[in-house]
């Protein structure tokens, strides 16, 4: 009730007085911070810092720390990379001087190689001259062997010479027994021989008739030489 009343005064004033305006030109004062927690307050442990780095300059630090393992890691990737690297490029090195020095082998022995046909060719060459030279000697040893030679006397003689062995040659016809027993006496052996060298050996004598020691054998019912062989079948 006396509140009422105080606000009602005012108003009877008013009207009998001129009420005069108040203008604040200051603003008015921030009012204090209420006061901390009891818990705020608490004192502060010896054992803490009380300049401790903020959040930033941690984060900052590991960020840091983080780029110096990553560049050393690199360093490290780099520096096995470089020796693989250089490795490779030795064994590269030693490969290639070793094609070298079989490529300079191969050429060297295929050098040799031809070399040695070279000579093969002209041993060959020489080989086939032997060879001909060689028949040669012999149609012509042949040749000599068939003509009468002076190993059996010299011309006029009975003995008529054929390669390495002398026939003697009767100046009348002879039975085949006669002509044994002269057999006998000029220390000789009836003609005994194969066809193909009884050929040569008719050409070179005179007479058309020749002896050979060769007899039929009634007991063994087969011809043979005097020796007791028998002849060959193209004889």
């Amino acid at each position: 009730m006396s509140n009422d009343s105080d606000c009602e005064q005012p108003s009877e004033n008013t009207q009998q007085t001129e009420a005069i305006p108040i203008v604040d030109l200051e603003p008015p004062l921030a009012l204090p911070p209420p006061p901390a927690p009891e818990d705020e307050w608490s004192p502060i442990p010896e054992h803490a810092n009380v300049h401790a780095s903020p959040f930033p300059i941690t984060l900052f630090g590991t960020i840091s720390v983080i780029l110096g393992v990553s560049c050393l890691l690199l360093l490290m990737l780099c520096g096995f990379f470089g020796y693989q690297y250089f490795q490779s490029v030795q064994q590269s090195e030693s490969q290639l001087k070793n094609l070298n020095q079989w490529i300079e082998s191969f050429q060297n022995k295929e050098e040799k190689f031809l070399q040695i046909q070279e000579s093969l060719d002209q041993n060959k060459e020489i080989l086939e001259w032997l060879q001909n030279r060689n028949e040669y000697l012999i149609k012509a040893l042949q040749e000599l062997n068939t003509k009468p030679g002076d190993r059996c006397g010299p011309p006029p003689s009975p003995w008529v010479q054929y390669r390495d062995h002398c026939y003697h040659e009767t100046e009348e016809m002879v039975s085949w027994l006669e002509c044994s027993n002269i057999c006998a006496s000029l220390n000789a052996t009836f003609l005994n021989t194969e066809r193909s060298r009884l050929m040569n050996i008719l050409k070179l004598l005179v007479g058309n008739h020749t002896w050979l020691g060769l007899s039929y054998k009634e007991e063994d019912n087969q011809w043979k030489w005097e020796d007791g062989s028998l002849p060959s079948p193209g004889l």
